[in-house]
């Protein structure tokens, strides 16, 4: 019997079992951290870090106790319905009332006969009150003719609710990710009852302006000539189906304009990025996923950059795997975002960046110089050897940054405007179907563009809301977020 032969078999054998181990150690201890870790990546000689990237959107509590069901038959006489139309008000008779009066061009001879009186449900920071509408009503002189003050301009007919109100349920929702069902509880303990049907279909009803702003904010991150893409789950319940279907959120980002643009798709296929990239010519900044690759062959006008975050991620996971390598890819890393540092701390312009890049040329060449070495030396499905083949199989679009000053390291920018998510799936779990999970993105568009400009969302939505109704589709562009923030500082 050919006994190394055997010998050989099993060590090849044992070597196969040992890296099938330490690959599923290596997935335990990431679920581990997802779970129970602390979400930093900060690297610190001897530190580790992990990521979460998540999205949701709201769903009711459901009930721990089980429904009991009984039959029960009557009799039902059939009557007219007595509901007496709106009743929003009707309950708020406790809150304090701001008046408003609307006066129209008149002359001093013109009779005041009366006034047109209606009341909205308002808001304002930490207060609900009733805010009532005066318009003024006279008579001509000598004739039977009448002038009233225009009516207010509202963004949805008819409804109770201010524009105050309005904007405070959408940003308290979308930005501090407070659902429905909860800000209704907050206000009844306020004295005001206010129905879900009637929010949600506020919610709802103010979509069509979202989506005008989101489209117009999407024309301009594609026309910005520097686009940064990533993409995050978002949980929608589907019909057709038991259970939830995972549909994908694809963010694109302008760092120039500081537009940011989420946009719904049922899958993860190439149909997102693909065709919104279709016309598309200039930078483009991603991670690693495939359908992002396909775009070099696809369109010769895109020229493709890769993140150092998630290239650096790999090893922040690898460190349980191989500390000593981890560490010390990491310590490269750590020196070509110094140079970074130093760039925005001296606000270098982009040109000047550019020149301060060149320091990172050598530290890139020794670090590559080390990958390939230690390529040779890991087993290439351990962790540590999935780290070094990320990088090395894209080393060129991981190093032409330095060569541009425009150019972000890292995709950074795009996946800070993507971290609320995270916190709106803990509070929603799902969107309840692909409209609703439509128009989520349109008001993430909006309120991240706001988180991106430094504006704040709810002074922005009250002046877009006011304002929105009587702009034409054409003129769009001066209720931009940008522009809030220009009228904001022209009056400083």
């Amino acid at each position: 019997m050919d006994y190394e032969a055997i010998i050989a078999q099993k060590d090849t054998q044992i070597n196969q079992q040992a890296a099938r181990i330490e690959e599923l150690i290596h997935q335990i201890s990431q679920l581990q951290k997802l779970i129970y870790g602390r979400k930093s990546e900060r690297f610190i000689p001897q530190g580790d870090g992990g990521q979460l990237s998540i999205f949701g959107d709201q769903q009711s509590e459901p009930s721990d106790v089980e429904e009991q069901k009984e039959t029960i038959t009557y009799d039902r006489s059939k009557k007219k319905s007595d509901h007496k139309g709106r009743q929003l008000l009707s309950g708020c008779e406790h809150l304090s009332v701001e008046e408003k009066i609307i006066d129209t061009d008149h002359d001093e001879s013109d009779i005041h006969i009366g006034d047109e009186v209606s009341e909205k449900l308002a808001y304002k920071p930490g207060k609900l009150y009733r805010i009532r509408y005066i318009r003024r009503k006279y008579k001509k002189a000598n004739q039977d003719t009448i002038i009233t003050a225009p009516p207010v301009e509202e963004p949805i007919a008819r409804c109770e609710a201010d524009v105050s109100l309005l904007a405070n349920v959408v940003v308290s929702k979308y930005v501090d990710h407070i659902p429905e069902y909860r800000q209704q509880q907050i206000y009844k303990r306020e004295g005001v009852v206010i129905a879900p049907s009637t929010m949600n279909g506020w919610v709802h009803q103010l979509s069509p302006y979202m989506k005008l702003m989101s489209e117009y904010i999407k024309q301009k991150i594609l026309q910005s000539g520097y686009i940064q893409q990533d993409e995050s789950t978002i949980k929608v319940m589907d019909g057709k189906k038991q259970g939830t279907h995972t549909g994908y959120m694809w963010v694109m980002g302008a760092p120039g304009l500081q537009y940011v643009c989420f946009e719904y798709h049922k899958g993860r296929g190439r149909e997102g990025p693909i065709d919104n990239l279709k016309d598309y010519k200039g930078h483009l900044q991603t991670d690693a996923y495939q359908v992002y690759e396909m775009i070099d062959k696809l369109y010769g006008d895109v020229e493709h950059f890769n993140c150092w975050a998630h290239g650096r991620r790999k090893f922040v996971e690898a460190m349980a795997n191989d500390k000593p390598r981890s560490e010390y890819a990491l310590g490269q890393i750590q020196k070509l975002y110094a140079i970074e540092q130093k760039c925005r701390d001296n606000g270098c312009t982009y040109d000047e960046r550019k020149e301060e890049r060149q320091a990172a040329n050598p530290i890139l060449e020794q670090l590559k110089d080390w990958l390939d070495a230690e390529a040779i030396k890991v087993t290439p499905r351990s962790p540590i050897g999935k780290a070094i083949s990320y990088l090395t199989t894209r080393w060129q679009k991981f190093t032409k940054y330095t060569g541009h000053g425009i150019v972000e390291i890292d995709n950074n920018i795009i996946e800070n405007a993507i971290r609320p998510l995270a916190l709106g799936r803990k509070n929603y779990l799902f969107a309840g179907n692909h409209d609703a999970a439509t128009t989520i993105a349109y008001y993430y568009t909006i309120f991240g563009t706001c988180k991106a400009l430094g504006v704040n969302p709810y002074d922005y939505m009250v002046w877009f809301l006011n304002k929105v109704p009587t702009i034409s589709t054409s003129e769009i562009h001066h209720l931009a977020p940008d522009q809030f923030k220009k009228s904001i500082l022209s009056l400083t």
